[in-house]
């Protein structure tokens, strides 16, 4: 490769890492999430809760892991599982985000069942937050509920491009009303908004060059095509916003090993700060506690509200780190004088436009099996 090739090939890997790299991610566009062709029969699942789970697994997750399992023993029964290798114990080591993406699962999996006129409900099962089986359903018949559907498909996390524009009074009572007491708005010129930027940025340091954290972040970007569409969970570029001639370098250029040099870990920390310089404010949520059953509760309510967003061109973003490292998670809630449990900071800001959903999706015969499966 001659000099000037290889330097500005230099120079643009330097400005795509900056574009937002950091992880809780057209002719040189990759492969998308296609939601046009969806699994239409698993052995031994009616083709209706195929399509039932299908859009149950369009729920968000912590790197896209895509954590759930779900076996069909009877018609009208379901087990919903975990499985280890989905686990994110460097960040996630209690399972809290597992089990809230697990909430988020199974209000999207509600809506769906409802909409074809299945009943659910539901028993937690597991006795603690590492046990693999998590949820006992039962369907029975009922009159259809309709849903618009699409909302689900076209949920998706927004990073960049957020506006700093303060949200209508009207707009956050609708981002809060789901949770009664247990949701706070704080408008991005407020104190609590302030110290929320501040601490995600150096959090963000912290994660960035805890080598475990970043060593599993590494193990979840599908840089290639080729892994894109063959594991069909993770971050693609695409899904951490890096398109066009940025998206075709390091889909060509970079791999696990780049997630590891200094260089990538003080570019996704300078995205965090750009990030965090203009956007309408955090919607903080928090739980009475920390139990199974109210994490799970807590993943239901964020999606419904997740759900009602897009329509009022709202984007969320949700920003974990200050809850998954020390000291940050020990303080954010009297910092911010809250009582209970915080479970999602979540950077909330209008857009000028919606962007598409390209996060990958496992089809639905991959994470779903029947009696015999």
């Amino acid at each position: 490769m001659d000099h000037g090739r290889r330097e500005t090939l230099k120079r643009v890997g330097g400005a795509v890492v900056a574009a937002g790299v950091a992880p809780l991610v057209t002719a040189c566009a990759g492969p998308v999430r296609s939601d046009t062709a969806p699994d239409a029969t698993v052995v031994g699942v009616d083709p209706v809760l195929v399509d039932v789970l299908n859009h149950a697994g369009l729920a968000p997750s912590g790197h896209n892991t895509q954590p759930w399992v779900v076996r069909v023993p009877e018609p009208n029964r379901l087990l919903i599982s975990t499985v280890r290798d989905r686990w994110l114990p460097h960040v996630d080591p209690e399972n809290r985000e597992l089990l809230l993406s697990l909430g988020c699962f199974l209000e999207n999996f509600t809506i769906a069942a409802q909409h074809h006129g299945l009943e659910v409900d539901h028993r937690v099962v597991a006795a603690t937050p590492t046990d693999t089986e998590i949820l006992d359903v039962m369907l029975r018949r009922v009159d259809p509920r309709p849903y618009a559907l699409e909302k689900l498909v076209s949920r998706r996390t927004v990073r960049n491009h957020h506006l700093a524009r303060a949200l209508t009074r009207a707009d956050i009572q609708a981002l809060t009303a789901p949770f009664g007491e247990h949701a706070v708005f704080f408008p991005a010129a407020s104190e609590g908004a302030r110290w929320l930027a501040e601490q995600t940025v150096e959090a963000n340091r912290v994660q960035a060059y805890r080598d475990p954290a970043q060593e599993e972040l590494s193990r979840w970007i599908r840089w290639s095509d080729e892994d894109a569409l063959k594991h069909r969970n993770g971050l693609t570029p695409e899904s951490m916003e890096i398109t066009g001639l940025a998206g075709w370098y390091v889909r060509h250029f970079m791999d696990a090993s780049s997630t590891m040099k200094s260089s990538f870990r003080d570019r996704s920390v300078d995205a965090v700060r750009k990030q965090v310089s203009a956007y309408g404010g955090w919607l903080v949520i928090t739980s009475p506690d920390g139990s199974i059953p109210t994490l799970i509760e807590t993943g239901r309510q964020v999606e419904r509200m997740w759900l009602g967003i897009r329509e009022r061109m709202i984007a969320i973003h949700p920003m974990t780190q200050i809850l998954e490292e020390a000291p940050f998670r020990d303080q954010v809630a009297q910092q911010l004088g809250l009582s209970g449990r915080v479970q999602f900071l979540l950077r909330t800001s209008y857009l000028e436009s919606y962007p598409d959903p390209v996060s990958m999706r496992m089809p639905v015969s991959r994470f779903a099996s029947g009696a015999n499966g």
